[in-house]
């Protein structure tokens, strides 16, 4: 670090992304992995006696894809992390990224990367328009950052905003945040795609069936035939959103924590430093709440980050109700005081881990930051 760069300011809050990762693999994989054992023979039509009879059971089995949903997801997080050498080469394959920085604003941005954290690597491609930057991992405790043409074209029209968008990215390389998010993730793109996996998993499944019911006349009337096919997508649907509110929650403290740090810079105007594409769509947090943020002060960037994975854990809940009403409105039953104590159950070691982790994190973030990154 030269001596006229400030110390870079460190993350407020724990890497919740990471904690949601390593505490689902501890805690939910065990739980829930017979459940899911269960949920895929019968879709693979191997339970001990399938419901052959049933018109449109084997269609009907499809459906049970939404159950294996939080499956899917911690797969895809467990393949992220796993491959993060092959997502490297993937990242530079596809965005064409190459390791000359004989632009003397490519130069420029280089030593000031290297500044703020001195074993990050810079790679360009002063050929594409639609990007700023972002920062990816070549394998694990080797970050990188992808630098574009417009972050050359601001870093000479408004340094302190280019040198923000530099310190965003690097901090999610302090944070871990590379392990899981960014470009070519594939957990990324499962909850990025959330709404066509519900579609092929739940209403075309679920739709057809009900269609074969009405021709076969097994649903008496129209109206019938809405109510159940409307109460079995609700609860599917609130299945799959609990299954990603956490990491999209994880993705969002991740985001304001970044932006924590780069706002620590003079005169940072982070308005200016928005990519010129919006790729994120729900690992983001909006643009307009980010700004707000910015301008309220980095107390208030600081208390997002700290506590939008906590609240998590309550949006999830309301998604969790959602299903269990959906499917107690079929069978004519209710039980939300039970559905809560359940739910509190099986949450509180997590809660505990969470607060301990919390207190403790400003003496582990320091050492955190040289373990995950270099």
């Amino acid at each position: 670090m030269t001596g006229g760069d400030p110390a870079p300011r460190l993350s407020p809050a724990p890497p919740w992304l990471l904690f949601w990762f390593l505490t689902a693999l501890c805690r939910t994989v065990p739980r829930q992995l017979p459940a899911w054992r269960d949920t895929l023979l019968d879709l693979l039509g191997a339970t001990p006696d399938p419901a052959a009879t049933v018109p449109g059971s084997d269609l009907l089995r499809v459906a049970g894809l939404v159950d294996l949903v939080p499956a899917f997801v911690l797969l895809a997080a467990v393949v992220t992390v796993a491959g993060a050498g092959v997502r490297g080469r993937l990242v530079e394959r596809r965005y064409r990224l190459t390791g000359d920085v004989g632009s003397p604003g490519v130069a420029a941005i280089a030593a000031y990367a290297r500044a703020q954290l001195p074993g990050v690597e810079v790679r360009a491609n002063l050929r594409r328009t639609d990007l700023l930057a972002f920062a990816y991992l070549r394998c694990p405790r080797r970050p990188r950052l992808a630098v574009f043409a417009p972050l050359v074209v601001l870093w000479r029209r408004d340094r302190a905003a280019a040198e923000a968008v530099v310190r965003h990215e690097l901090a999610h390389c302090r944070q871990g945040d590379t392990y899981l998010a960014g470009a070519t993730s594939p957990l990324a793109f499962v909850v990025r795609h959330w709404f066509g996996l519900f579609v092929w998993a739940a209403v075309v499944p679920v739709g057809a069936v009900w269609f074969a019911d009405v021709l076969d006349g097994a649903v008496p009337s129209a109206g019938q035939l809405g109510t159940g096919v409307g109460l079995m997508l609700l609860n599917a649907l609130g299945l799959l959103l609990a299954a990603i509110t956490l990491p999209v929650a994880g993705s969002w403290s991740a985001e304001f924590a970044a932006d924590h740090v780069a706002a620590a810079g003079p005169a940072t105007r982070l308005g200016t430093a928005q990519p010129l594409r919006v790729l994120a769509r729900l690992t983001h947090p909006p643009m307009a709440l980010r700004w707000r943020l910015l301008r309220a002060g980095p107390r208030a960037t600081a208390f997002a980050a700290i506590a939008c994975y906590p609240l998590g854990w309550l949006v999830q809940l309301g998604w969790l109700l959602l299903a269990a009403h959906a499917a107690w409105l079929q069978i004519g039953e209710s039980g939300t005081l039970h559905a809560i104590g359940l739910w509190a159950a099986a949450g509180w070691p997590v809660w505990a881990a969470a607060a301990v982790f919390l207190a403790v994190w400003p003496l582990l973030r320091r050492p955190w930051a040289r373990v995950v990154s270099c």
